[in-house]
């Protein structure tokens, strides 16, 4: 500052700034940095849900996507290759096959209780 004049210096006013609003800017900035909303009211806003990382891909990569769609995309591609079932269906229709053989399926179609 000494090429400066000292009148110059002199004429400014001293700045002042008072706690409280030095505090307050000092809660801006770490707002901006930190990311975190201004809050007077102490409402929840759930920003502890929201901070959390997303594990959808984490999720999407445990479980793994499902055969069916392709293999049936691929069967009617070729018409050789053997009538494709999953598993869930194979066992199902297992358990359709055992309780029709001790007389506890599925009625037939339109004889059900309500016929006449």
């Amino acid at each position: 500052l000494s090429h400066l004049a000292p009148s110059k210096i002199k004429n400014q006013p001293p700045q002042t700034i008072t706690m409280a609003s030095r505090a307050s800017k000092i809660a801006a900035v770490a707002r901006d940095i930190f990311g975190i909303l201004p809050n007077r009211g102490r409402v929840r806003t759930g920003m502890q849900f929201l901070k959390k990382p997303l594990t959808g891909a984490y999720e999407k990569r445990y479980y793994m996507e499902p055969i069916e769609p392709h293999a049936r995309k691929a069967q009617r591609a070729c018409t050789f290759m053997p009538i494709y079932t999953s598993e869930l269906q194979e066992r199902r229709a297992m358990k359709l096959r055992v309780l029709r053989q001790r007389g506890k399926g599925p009625p037939k179609k339109g004889s059900g209780k309500r016929s006449k």
